[in-house]
């Protein structure tokens, strides 16, 4: 019942109150989350190359890698 927006909407065309999601928005929504999901992959392999292997300058990759995903 919105009777209460009929006093600012006179008439029977509130579409201004219509809410609709737009499919642009779920696309790229969906598609940054899949992006975010490889960056944290692509840091989790460089965390366990150099802990396993000692390398020490994969770190900073890692953190760039994470970063991004966030």
């Amino acid at each position: 019942n919105c009777s209460y927006f009929k006093h600012f909407t006179p008439g029977e065309t509130s579409e201004i109150f219509e809410v609709t999601t737009q499919k642009e928005y779920s696309i790229s929504a969906a598609a940054i989350a899949i992006f975010s999901v490889g960056f944290v992959i692509i840091g989790t392999i460089c965390v366990l190359l150099s802990f396993r292997k000692k390398r020490d300058y994969l770190l900073k990759p890692a953190s760039m890698f994470y970063t991004f995903a966030g």
